[in-house]
């Protein structure tokens, strides 16, 4: 029995089931020769889409890795001009925003507060200290 599913595989399969086993029959049933013909025409055509949706696939699967390599490889240009740039105008200057860099932000260092100092502790009158 042929395959039951709904999948395009399946459905196929039982159109070429259909196929096979319906061309010894023409004779004695010549009006679903026609039907027969047109049912094969359409799988060899589905077939054929389906070998140019692979070719399409496997060309996409190319196109990608050759953006992902190309993408790297500009990545590796612009740090580059980057470093470049920020020699010739300082790490934190903010002329690199023209060019799309993030300068380094200004680092102020401030004196730590000596901390005040603390009055002795008093002991409070419901508290007593031994």
């Amino acid at each position: 029995m042929a395959a039951k599913g709904q999948s395009y595989a399946e459905k196929f399969s039982r159109w070429q089931v259909l196929i096979t086993n319906g061309k010894p029959v023409v004779p004695d049933m010549p009006h679903v020769g026609e039907d027969l013909t047109a049912l094969e025409q359409k799988l060899g055509d589905v077939r054929a889409l389906e070998s140019r949706q692979e070719d399409l696939r496997s060309q996409a699967r190319d196109i990608g890795k050759q953006i992902r390599d190309a993408a790297r490889e500009g990545e590796k240009i612009r740090a580059r001009l980057g470093a470049t740039l920020k020699g010739k105008y300082g790490f934190d200057s903010e002329t690199l925003v023209k060019y799309g860099f993030r300068p380094r932000p200004q680092i102020v260092r401030r004196r730590a507060k000596q901390p005040a100092e603390k009055p002795p502790e008093t002991p409070t009158p419901d508290r007593t200290v031994v």
